[in-house]
Order: C-alpha cells, then sequence, then structure tokens
C-alpha cells in the first residue's frame, strides 16, 4: 500500500520529520511518501490561509497522486479533501474527519485543543460537518504553529492545562487540533487519563483502513 501525505504548506520544514513520524505509524507493508505544496502560506492558521492552501493542495494532489492508493492532506481545517474526493476515485483524508470519527466512538462529549488562536474556524468547520452534537468545545493554546516545536516540554504543558479545562467541563474525549501536535498525544494523555487522539495517526489509520476494506467515498455525496 502506498500513500501520499500533502503537507499544504508552501516550505518543506516539516516534511522530513512528517514521513518519519507517519512510517512509525503505519502498517508493515505501507509506504508513506510526504510532500509540502513548494508554495503558498507558512502554516494554516487563518481563513486567508486556508483559501490560498486548498487550490494549490488540489493541483498538487491531481499532479502526484497516480500509483498512490490514498492521500491524507495533512492539516485539522481539511483543506481540498472534499474537492479532491469529487475528482478522484481513492480514498481522500484528512486529519479532522478522521479524528472526530474516532472520538464519536471513544465518547459523546469531545474537546478539541488547538493552537494559536484557531477556536473559531474549527469550531465553524466542525458543525458545517455536522460533528455539532459531539463538539463539547474548542480550546486553543497561546504558541503558534511555527513554534510547537520550540520548547517541546512547553507545549505539552499548555496541551495538559487546556485539557484538564476541558475535563472540568465534562470532556470525555480529547483531540488535539493540529497535525503540528502530532506525536504529543501519548505524553498529554498520560496526565490526563481520558483519550487523546493524534489527528495524523488517525488519518493514516484511517486510510489504511478504507484501503485494506476497498472502500472509497459515495460519488452520490462527492
Amino acid at each position: 500500500m502506498r500513500i501520499l501525505v500533502v503537507n499544504p504548506v508552501g516550505t518543506d520544514k516539516w516534511d522530513k520529520v512528517d514521513k518519519e513520524l507517519f512510517s512509525r505509524y503505519a502498517h508493515p507493508g505501507t509506504e508513506v511518501d510526504v510532500v509540502s505544496l513548494g508554495r503558498g502560506p507558512k502554516s494554516i492558521e487563518t481563513r486567508l490561509d486556508e483559501a490560498e492552501a486548498i487550490p494549490l493542495v488540489v493541483s498538487k494532489v491531481l499532479d502526484m497522486h497516480e500509483g498512490y492508493d490514498a492521500v491524507i492532506v495533512n492539516c485539522f481545517l481539511d483543506p481540498g479533501v472534499e474537492v479532491l474526493r469529487s475528482l478522484l476515485d481513492k480514498p481522500i483524508v484528512g486529519p479532522c474527519e478522521s479524528s472526530m470519527a474516532l472520538a464519536s466512538i471513544l465518547g459523546k462529549r469531545v474537546s478539541i485543543v488547538t493552537v494559536g488562536g484557531g477556536e473559531r474556524i474549527i469550531e465553524k468547520k466542525l458543525i458545517q460537518k455536522g460533528d455539532g452534537e459531539v463538539l463539547l468545545n474548542v480550546k486553543s493554546i497561546d504558541i503558534g504553529v511555527l513554534d510547537i516545536d520550540a520548547d517541546l516540554s512547553l507545549t505539552v504543558n499548555k496541551l495538559v492545562e487546556k485539557g484538564k479545562e476541558a475535563l472540568s467541563e465534562g470532556a470525555e474525549v480529547i483531540v488535539l487540533g493540529c497535525t503540528g501536535l502530532a506525536g504529543l498525544a501519548e505524553k498529554v494523555e498520560e496526565k490526563l487519563k481520558i483519550p487523546v487522539i493524534d489527528p495524523a495517526a488517525a488519518a493514516l489509520k484511517t486510510a489504511e483502513t478504507l484501503v485494506k476494506l476497498k472502500l472509497t467515498h459515495s460519488k452520490v455525496r462527492y
């Protein structure tokens, strides 16, 4: 199985580390390639960033998808995912949708903890996707995407702090609402003692499962 992961940004800063991370999560026999756009926003933290990235994501995937069994758009806002589903006959997977699908199995009151003040964008997207019934709230830490790895201990501590707030408000499951936080879920879960979902891992396992089951998106919908 071959899976293409597209980082929907104009920098290749995360390509190498993301390939290592996805390969660590992958089932034996799954080959993962990670690419970025070559141009576009450095991160996706605003509606303008998302609007700029979507056509670039679509173009990149259309250029590269042949030879791959599935595609992951590696951003929690799932930019371009629905457009690509209408164009290609293979699984096109986004971390947000995958994470929320898993979260709704594990609990019925889900909190998202994201970065950089992106609460309103994520909240609106989840409501549009029909996840409003299980969404308890969206919280963010005061660290931007580009600074997540500047001090990982600090980032984890801030995630735990927001997670505890969510827990006190009734959260049953936490979803990390940024793929830049990939690899940190286990450390946060150790402190919170409730399920914490890594969006990158959720996307990869969703993609692998769909390929294994020979399923792809309904053309009635897309």
